[in-house]
């Protein structure tokens, strides 16, 4: 038994156990995964973390989102891993986890980490269910709001780097990184004003085709009535393209975000998953 980092080499390896969404997000800056491989090529187990807060001044919290393995002793070796390895080399001042199954989050509770049942942050709906909301409902949408097809990469980064230098606080923390075509260009909405950005509604749309909001924001005199207009254009298009069962997982991460969804969605809450946190001595 020995155990790797997953890399782009090697991804392909673990990818029954990650699923072709968590595979893609692995590659991503603030990222990190490890697995266990029997023999030649059979992966026995993985463990997928995220970094939160390691470009600001808050303390570097590592984020397990997935654990997995064929047996307690390969999972505690995961655990073990990342606790002598993942925590030392990138600062982690504590770690969470947010796991969907009990038996996963077995190996953290003998390693030392607290243990809950809390409602999850994202909720998932349909298209279909977004269509019946309020800002869902086919509406008249103004010339200046369109999707960031005809945006060049210059000025969607600019746009970018102007909503988050204004202190918004996106869904995804590498969003600065993330390149034009990682979001949906078809469905993501923008607001131009002139030579100006000044709104944009970024969806990502994931391998397995399930859609991700990962940035919304506008600013100016009219930026409440803007946002309207870029959900309602993005979902009104995205029922021109996919079915409308198509799954959107939204994440409320900010107050914002849960008051938005609290507004549209009442009643929808998230499925039921196990948490629990460990301060990191480094």
């Amino acid at each position: 038994m020995r155990i790797i980092e997953i890399s782009d080499e090697n991804v392909k390896d673990f990818l029954p156990l990650l699923g072709e969404d968590l595979a893609e997000d692995i590659k991503r800056i603030y990222f990190g995964g490890f697995g266990v491989m029997e023999g030649e090529d059979e992966a026995a187990g993985a463990c997928v973390f995220e970094l939160l807060h390691s470009e600001s001044e808050e303390d570097t919290v590592g984020r397990i989102c997935f654990l997995q393995s064929a047996s307690d002793e390969t999972a505690d070796f995961l655990v073990d891993y990342y606790s002598h390895t993942s925590v030392p080399e990138d600062e982690i001042v504590e770690s969470i986890y947010e796991i969907p199954r009990e038996g996963d989050a077995a190996a953290l509770v003998r390693a030392g980490f607290s243990s809950e049942k809390k409602e999850s942050d994202t909720i998932s709906v349909t298209l279909a269910d977004l269509h019946e909301t309020a800002v869902g409902r086919k509406r008249k949408i103004p010339p200046y709001v369109s999707s960031i097809e005809e945006l060049s990469v210059l000025e969607f980064h600019k746009a970018v780097k102007d909503i988050l230098f204004k202190g918004h606080k996106p869904a995804m923390e590498d969003i600065a990184s993330l390149p034009k075509d990682w979001f949906d260009n078809g469905i993501s909405a923008c607001v131009r004003s002139g030579d100006r950005i000044c709104g944009l509604f970024l969806v990502r749309r994931t391998p397995s085709g399930t859609l991700l909001p990962a940035l919304l924001f506008a600013y100016g005199p009219e930026y409440k009535r803007n946002l309207g207009y870029m959900i309602s254009y993005s979902i009104q298009t995205a029922l021109t393209l996919y079915p409308p069962g198509t799954k959107v997982h939204i994440a409320r991460t900010s107050d914002a975000a849960r008051a938005l969804t609290k507004k549209l969605l009442p009643g929808s809450s998230g499925a039921e998953i196990f948490f629990g946190r460990r301060g990191e001595n480094n």
